[in-house]
């Protein structure tokens, strides 16, 4: 009997495991791609693949052989029929087999009353409860430990030190899309922070406008260079193909001339010498129009290195740009995350200095999760156990109303401090 029940409950242990990764197969069979995810597209026989590529901001993968294909919305399977159809749609492969899969996540964003705010990796079946225990438990208190004047003070520079580091990153992004755009200007963001000034306002923005003047210049004047010597060759191009023809008709006309000459020497009317310099001259004339082929072979070949290099030079700056945008915005949703940790912890440390535990802040923690929709980001109500998506902004919170705060020994209030 003790055997039974040691086995029954073996067997169970294994069924249970297999459940949870039947579930989570299936969990990352569902998920839907977005900017951001890395992915590896593997295309058997082909030299060039596999690929490691990443969604770009319109949700859009680059592969050899096919160019841009949409990516975004789609599962790592449907993804992998798209590439199947479109290879088989071009001609390119018969049977093409085609895997996809997804390499690295677009990483989750986590913020407010946690130990590390920030952002993290995802994993398909990950929960709130997983991402706060990840960025290291919930700690409302752990910043109001005491309430000394100093502490709050270094909160405040630290926050606006922060916010002037959100608006010049959000006017660099202005300023990158403008220069993808290939504008000429750029317009800021009409809100900046009161708290910054007008003068420095206007000096992040001259400073953006300054640079993005000095790139764009630097980048026009590089290609106006490379399109005037493209134009000089075409046009050395077009007097060498001229020079050509006139030599062809010229040697056209020399060999006519050469076999007048011969004639006339079988009846006798010039001589052996006549028929020599007719047929030296006819040389030369041939050799005169070989040279001219030589050089318009030449001079074609510097025309499409030279078309090729601005072309290239064109895609560099295009990938640069792109790579800059996705950097300056993975560092602004840092930044941002940041600072609103910096914010709550300057109101606990103002208003609420006493420690409490986790269990004495259960049923008062307010999570909001932002998530992106074909609509547009929409918040949503969480708790501990709702099921997160790569990509997710969650704010964690705690209700203030709920009174298990003891207010300090200031009797001050949100009205008689303005942050």
């Amino acid at each position: 009997m003790t055997w039974y029940l040691g086995r029954s409950l073996w067997v169970g242990i294994v069924a249970a495991m297999l459940a949870t990764m039947a579930a989570d197969s299936l969990r990352a069979e569902a998920y839907t791609l977005d900017t951001g995810d890395v992915l590896r597209v593997s295309v058997f026989g082909e030299e060039s693949y596999p690929q490691e590529v990443v969604l770009d901001d319109r949700g859009m993968i680059s592969l050899p052989l096919l160019g841009e294909i949409k990516a975004r919305g789609l599962t790592a399977t449907s993804l992998s029929e798209a590439i199947r159809q479109a290879l088989q749609e071009e001609r390119l492969i018969l049977k093409p087999f085609i895997k996809v899969e997804v390499s690295q996540y677009r990483p989750f964003f986590i913020s407010g009353a946690v130990a590390r705010p920030g952002a993290y990796p995802f994993q398909p079946g990950i929960t709130v409860r997983h991402a706060l225990a990840i960025a290291g438990g919930f700690r409302t208190t752990a910043a109001g430990e005491s309430v000394p004047a100093l502490q709050i003070a270094d909160l405040r520079s630290e926050r606006s030190s922060l916010t002037i580091e959100e608006f010049r990153l959000k006017v660099r992004l202005a300023r990158l899309e403008a220069e993808r755009r290939a504008q000429i200007g750029f317009d800021p963001p009409s809100d900046p922070p009161a708290e910054l000034g007008m003068g420095l306002v206007r000096d992040i923005v001259a400073s953006e406008r300054a640079q993005m003047e000095a790139r764009s210049t630097a980048h026009s004047e590089e290609i106006s260079f490379l399109e005037a010597s493209l134009l000089r060759l075409q046009k050395e191009a077009q007097m060498i193909t001229a020079t050509k023809e006139v030599r062809e008709r010229a040697v056209k006309l020399q060999l006519e001339e050469l076999e007048s000459t011969r004639r006339l020497r079988e009846k006798g009317l010039v001589t052996n010498s006549n028929v020599i310099a007719a047929e030296k001259t006819h040389n030369n004339y041939r050799t005169d129009l070989a040279q001219a082929e030589l050089q318009e072979t030449r001079v074609q070949q510097n025309i499409l290195e030279l078309d090729s290099e601005i072309r290239k030079k064109r895609q560099h700056r295009a990938f640069e740009l792109i790579a800059e945008i996705q950097d300056s915005q993975v560092a602004l949703a840092k930044l941002q995350s940041q600072l609103r940790y910096v914010s709550d912890k300057l109101l606990f440390v103002s208003y609420y200095g006493e420690h409490r535990s986790f269990e004495d802040l259960h049923g008062s923690v307010n999570i909001v999760i932002f998530r992106r929709t074909p609509a547009g980001e929409e918040p949503l109500a969480g708790n501990e156990n709702t099921a997160l998506r790569a990509g997710d902004v969650i704010e964690v919170s705690v209700a203030t109303s709920k009174g298990f705060y003891v207010q300090g020994e200031t009797d001050s209030s949100p009205a008689e401090h303005p942050f």
